[in-house]
């Protein structure tokens, strides 16, 4: 079996079939909120002694940059959301910027946990292509995406490298809507969901280890709304190329921190002083 939610690189628009209906708005004031899925988060947060360092972008759509993440439902992502997108308004200290996140449909764990694609909905998620992403940026939510996707969702992948070859759909985004690209980190989920890997399958624990989480975001990205750019090569991967940069010194700069150094975390660690 493979993760689910899984994060998923917004697709084109071209990909859907039938009339388009954007995803629905949360409803943040619904019981089920604060006493369900709110609630599990903060343990959640508690449990894993999560440390969050970084400010966070001023309220209005923006896009978020960060590697897939681990385990089946991918709580360290789950964490990160509650932190960036909820916490503020839960506890009453900001005004509530929805946060979406972009996640393939369909996986077959949704058919073997009862109700998951309705708590999926409701904590956000909506499909990967490109008219539902635009439509939650045009009406002003914020929205998270994963460009590797299945590519860092596998468990050898906790060194944490980012795999965003060929993937540009976020930075098309930012071009057509003039939202900012926000770099966010989330560490020490392949510690707390530890697993191996069987022919094509991911086998991960299914129960966290209180591992420490570490979570941190960077500086936006601005992006000019230039929609009249979003398929001119050389400017999509100038942008493609700052925000990968940007993003994986984060995550390095987060495992020097833990002494779980990946590859040219060194560097990384001295360009962000």
């Amino acid at each position: 079996m493979t993760g689910a939610p899984k994060y998923s690189e917004p697709v084109s628009a071209r990909s859907q079939r039938g009339p388009f209906a954007p995803p629905p708005v949360l409803r943040p004031d619904r019981w089920y909120y604060r006493y369900g899925y709110i609630a599990l988060s903060k343990w959640l947060v508690r449990y894993h002694r999560t440390r969050f360092v970084g400010e966070l972008p001023q309220p209005g759509p923006c896009i978020y940059v960060a590697h897939h993440g681990a385990g089946y439902l991918n709580l360290d992502l789950v964490v990160a959301c509650f932190l960036v997108g909820w916490e503020r308004w839960y506890e009453r200290t900001g005004a509530f910027t929805p946060l979406r996140i972009a996640a393939a449909q369909g996986h077959a764990i949704e058919r073997a946990i009862p109700g998951l694609p309705a708590v999926k909905r409701q904590a956000g998620l909506i499909d990967p292509s490109e008219a539902s992403c635009l439509a939650v940026l045009k009406r002003g939510e914020q929205l998270l995406v994963t460009p590797g996707g299945q590519r860092e969702s596998m468990p050898d992948a906790r060194d944490y490298r980012l795999k965003w070859r060929d993937r540009y759909g976020f930075v098309r985004l930012a071009l057509a809507t003039g939202a900012p690209i926000v770099p966010l980190s989330v560490v020490g989920g392949f510690n707390a969901f530890p697993g191996f890997r069987y022919r094509k399958l991911s086998i991960w624990s299914p129960v966290p280890l209180p591992v420490r989480l570490d979570v941190a975001v960077g500086t936006p990205i601005h992006v000019p709304k230039q929609p009249n750019l979003v398929r001119d090569e050389v400017t999509v991967k100038s942008i493609h190329e700052q925000a990968w940069h940007t993003t994986q010194a984060l995550y390095d700069r987060l495992l020097a921190q833990r002494g779980e150094s990946s590859a040219d975390s060194h560097a990384a660690v001295v360009t962000l002083k």
